[in-house]
């Protein structure tokens, strides 16, 4: 057992001498605002006005629909906790609200 951890141990020393992860070359250390952007880069000089693209006006009122999920399955999961049949009418209401903002959200 011994050799075996001795061994490992070697192999981890040998690997950290070889420099075979090191970078030639006299570059910059630490985050670059370059490699901080992902995906294709497309340079701004080649693009002119009459290629750049507008967004259309989608999605309105987006936060409007997810808080009207959000509110529906709070009022299911307070209409649970509640029990009987006031529980049973909130989680009616809560589900109404939420497929509403549902229905509005994929519309």
């Amino acid at each position: 057992m011994r050799l075996l951890a001795l061994g490992v141990c070697a192999l981890a020393l040998i690997s950290g001498s070889s420099n075979a992860q090191q970078v030639s070359g006299a570059e910059s250390k630490g985050p670059t605002l370059q490699s901080a952007a992902v995906g294709f880069h497309l340079n701004e000089s080649s693009v002119n006005a009459s290629t750049k693209v507008t967004a259309a006006p989608c999605c309105r009122h987006q936060g409007q629909d997810v808080a009207m999920m959000a509110f529906g399955v709070g009022a299911m999961i307070v209409g649970a906790l509640v029990g009987d049949t006031a529980g049973t009418i909130i989680i009616i209401a809560g589900a109404g609200v939420a497929l509403f903002g549902l229905y509005h959200y994929l519309e």
